[in-house]
């Protein structure tokens, strides 16, 4: 696997020297950063890729703020952006940069996480593992769950005093909950939250230097999907938009500040116009811009647009019975399964057997199949309801059938279209080569019988939304319906087959709805992505823009030009002029 160094932009009055003195002390301890490496060695992480994440880590901080800065009143507060791909590993790299900051003295972490419970929830858990070192919802109970970096210790311990956890965002009533103990005090807090206003709100009056609720005067905001409700949509001279005025106010409430914006989509955050008269107050980056470079063994969107796009794509024909119009309405009928859509859970089906054959850790490895079709929840169920009973028929029948000769196996018409897409799919030719029909049909039984049928949506109970965690002995199998929550943030584990109809207004409103981009190790092969044509033709425009975007900021870096110039063209294209797809909403241009 090959990996590679960062781009960076930064400004020309940005030094860097506090992090690279203090790194240079022989007194300088790196316990939070030395656990993360081991956390990441024991999931499996390469070598090279934990270098690049430490590599990362080490640019970033020192492009922010000194958290133990007296002197300098222009370098206490830091604005920054890092731009990554679509599920290219965001996370592991901000993970590696608040543990880093946490040896090098920062005392206060805000992570926005987004704008729904359940990417909270994920980011929530992925702190507790990678950071904190105990589900945070334990701490604080006489029975502490350690996980992660403080499931490899010897010696158990959390390393943070998490002001969220799992159950509950940032309230008011989190003060009565927090069950610290004096030897705590010294250690960092952090809050995971959602981009909510009386959330935000309830931070900015609790965290604050000076008042007994915190240690320290040095706050860290991590910025997940920073040019999603972040960015500010009122016009020049008008009052920021409410999110955005409460994320700078946290900011400014701080002496010693760094804010850091994640996003795989910077589109709206190049509009942000650096030369307005309250850019002091805004978002914009404009001490650092960061791009991280995805190593190559990233299946993204080169690999699935590119060349390569025949062997990963299958196109719908829109004018099958029962397709889903792209542009229905919310009270419209829904009549059952289209073919293509049957066809698609039966590959989701195939190459679960296939994947467990492969053995090993495979075995265990969660498997989802997404399909994002509609954003009506009322449609959602529907949905739900006729592959429930498509897939509940494809059990009782294998669990009749499966064990029969072949001759009595195909009289079934279901299982005669199994038989025949992979004994006549050039998808399946590779494995054709390998397995045996005979082993196939041995396992499809198995395999279906643990199936979940799943909506992901904000409609869903907190207790009745499916978690993965709940299968960590033997892997999910899980086909998820969502629309508007699998659109942007949210990780589906091991997403093999993705089945995808909808219509984009702008890039990055389309760009962030590939959740099949990302890290397919051991099975990059088994990956099946249907789409429309129109679907396709959008797709190729984006990602278009988005390689151009790349070779821009390359550019820049080599030309040593700063932040300030990131006023970077975007391509447009002709074919979509129709389609009215925009760069970003509207309401992000700006000026």
């Amino acid at each position: 696997i090959k990996s590679y160094l960062p781009d960076v932009l930064v400004d020309f009055e940005n030094d860097p020297e506090w992090f690279h003195k203090m790194k240079s002390d022989p007194n300088q301890k790196h316990e939070f950063f030395q656990r993360y490496k081991n956390y990441l060695r024991h999931n499996d992480f390469a070598e090279d890729s934990i270098d690049k994440i430490e590599y990362n880590s080490e640019k970033i901080l020192s492009y922010c703020a000194n958290p133990f800065n007296s002197t300098d009143i222009k370098a206490r507060k830091k604005k920054g952006l890092v731009v990554g791909d679509v599920q290219s590993g965001k996370t592991a790299n901000y993970l590696g940069l608040i543990n880093m900051a946490s040896d090098y003295g920062y005392s206060v972490i805000v992570v926005l996480a987004g704008m729904t419970e359940s990417l909270r929830k994920q980011t929530q858990n992925r702190i507790d593992e990678g950071y904190i070192g105990a589900k945070s919802s334990s701490i604080g109970s006489e029975l502490i769950e350690y996980v992660g970096v403080g499931e490899q210790e010897i010696r158990k311990n959390h390393y943070a005093i998490p002001l969220t956890n799992t159950d509950y965002d940032f309230s008011t009533k989190v003060k009565s909950a927090i069950n610290a103990t004096r030897g705590d005090y010294n250690k960092p807090q952090i809050l995971v939250i959602k981009k909510n206003k009386k959330t935000l709100e309830n931070v900015k009056e609790w965290i604050k230097p000076g008042h007994n609720n915190i240690q320290g005067k040095s706050i860290l905001i991590i910025d997940d999907e920073a040019d999603n409700a972040s960015v500010n949509t009122k016009k020049s001279g008008e009052d920021p938009s409410i999110i955005n005025g409460l994320i700078r106010d946290i900011f400014n409430n701080f002496t010693i500040a760094s804010y850091v914006g994640y996003t795989a989509t910077p589109y709206a955050n190049i509009f942000i116009t650096p030369d307005d008269e309250t850019t002091d107050l805004d978002l914009f980056p404009s001490d650092f811009i960061i791009q991280l470079n995805s190593p190559d063994n990233y299946f993204g969107g080169n690999k699935v647009f590119g060349v390569t796009k025949d062997k990963f794509i299958r196109i719908i024909d829109e004018n099958e019975p029962n397709f889903l119009d792209v542009y229905h309405k919310k009270d419209d009928p829904y009549y059952g399964l289209s073919a293509s859509l049957k066809e698609a859970i039966q590959v989701f089906l195939i190459n679960n057997v296939l994947r467990s054959l492969r053995g090993g850790k495979q075995i265990k490895k969660h498997r989802t199949m997404m399909i994002n079709i509609s954003r009506f929840n009322d449609m959602q169920n529907s949905i739900k309801f006729y592959i429930s009973e498509y897939v509940e028929k494809l059990k009782t029948i294998l669990e009749q059938t499966s064990y029969m000769p072949l001759e009595k196996f195909i009289r079934n018409d279901e299982m005669l279209a199994l038989y025949n897409l992979y004994k006549n799919d050039n998808y399946y030719a590779e494995f054709r080569n390998v397995y045996d029909w005979s082993k196939i049909q041995e396992l499809l039984y198995n395999e279906i019988n643990q199936f979940n049928v799943v909506i992901i949506n904000n409609k869903i109970k907190e207790k009745e939304r499916f978690n993965y965690s709940d299968y960590e002995e033997t892997g999910a199998r899980v086909i998820t319906i969502g629309g508007f929550v699998l659109s942007r943030g949210l990780t589906l584990e091991g997403l093999m087959v993705s089945y995808f109809s909808r219509s984009g207004s702008a890039y990055d409103t389309m760009l962030q709805m590939c959740r099949w981009f990302g890290y397919r190790p051991g099975y990059e092969n088994l990956c099946r992505i249907y789409m429309s044509k129109i679907s396709l033709l959008n797709f190729n425009t984006v990602i278009d823009a988005t390689e151009d975007l790349k070779t821009q900021f390359r550019e820049m870096n080599v030309q040593g030009k700063t932040p300030r110039d990131f006023g970077l063209m975007i391509k447009e294209s002709p074919d979509l002029l129709e389609t009215t797809m925009l760069v970003t909403s509207r309401n992000k241009y700006g000026s």
